[in-house]
């Protein structure tokens, strides 16, 4: 998909029950293999890449520092803007970019120094995820933690060590996390948890 495509989503994107319960699942994954991993969360910088209208991002604001919020689809984050202005959030940082060297030299005083950067249900869609995910690196702290959600049809466990492994990252784990029903079956949710070096 395009970031165009995306657009015509945005509007009505929040008030889609499954995309709030994928949201919902991903975050308490987060909380129970992830967070514990963290050592101070009130400390650290995160990246939502691929954020949508920011429905993770809102539920890691509360925790963290400052969450830089990216996605390639102006619709999208043109929603994420408006919410965080009515709930009058001021550490979420909302962009519209890809992740490539480009952006991260464009946007330097932003892209950098991220401790924690989440990834829901984006990878898969990259055209590629192993130089999307090399480029994110430069732009995490010696340390971070990087942590994916994907369809497992979509991104095999195998696939995801092979490209943390590429990247320079730490594979912590990769496992089937969760299940969602839909109307032609259930679908599988693979978690994907990798870390810099210190």
């Amino acid at each position: 998909m395009t970031a165009d495509s995306w657009d015509d989503f945005a509007a009505d994107w929040d008030n889609e029950p499954d995309v709030r319960k994928y949201a919902d699942k991903a975050f308490e994954s987060w909380q129970r293999k992830a967070a514990p991993l963290i050592s101070s969360m009130a400390e650290t910088r995160v990246l939502d890449f691929g954020c949508g209208t920011g429905l993770l991002t809102e539920k890691l604001a509360p925790l963290c520092q400052h969450v830089v919020a990216v996605d390639t689809s102006v619709e999208m984050i043109g929603v994420l803007k408006r919410k965080i202005i009515e709930a009058g959030v001021k550490n979420v940082t909302p962009l519209v970019t890809s992740i490539d060297s480009e952006a991260i030299t464009e946007y330097r005083d932003t892209l950098g120094q991220f401790g924690l950067v989440v990834a829901s249900s984006v990878c898969s869609f990259l055209p590629d995820f192993e130089a999307t995910l090399c480029h994110i690196v430069t732009a995490m702290k010696p340390g971070g933690m990087f942590v994916q959600w994907d369809w497992l049809d979509d991104m095999p466990a195998e696939k995801i060590r092979d490209v943390f492994a590429k990247a320079g990252m730490i594979c912590i784990s990769v496992e089937e996390e969760f299940d969602l029903a839909g109307k032609d079956g259930s679908m599988t949710v693979v978690m994907g948890i990798g870390k810099l070096d210190d």
